[in-house]
């Protein structure tokens, strides 16, 4: 047996580990897998007379989660002032009802 471990960055979540360990648990010759949201990294212990670390690769990035890429997050559009409302509104001020305050308890007044 042999182990690999793989910088997964796509893998940001705990809900993404079950599904790396799907994706190569179903692979012959692959005896376990350790997969870690938290670290990002994925560890797999494997037979290499049954399979390459080539497959288990292609296994990941088949399943979305390509080695060493990293996530690509959204960016914002570009703003334009084009008279939209949240230009042309006064900041919002709020104030704090005294009666919500006396209804709270003492936790609230601190």
């Amino acid at each position: 047996m042999e182990d690999v471990e793989y910088s997964v960055p796509r893998m940001w979540a705990d809900h993404h580990v079950p599904i790396v360990r799907q994706a190569l648990l179903g692979i012959p010759g692959v005896e376990d897998v350790y997969a870690s949201s938290a670290w990002k990294t994925v560890r797999i212990t494997y037979d290499p007379n049954r399979v390459n670390p080539d497959t288990l690769e292609k296994a990941l990035a088949d399943a979305g989660y390509p080695v060493g890429v990293e996530l690509e997050l959204p960016t914002y559009p570009e703003q334009t002032k084009d008279n939209a409302m949240w230009y042309t509104v006064a900041g919002r001020m709020t104030e704090t009802n005294l009666a919500d305050l006396k209804m709270s308890g003492d936790h609230r007044k601190y």
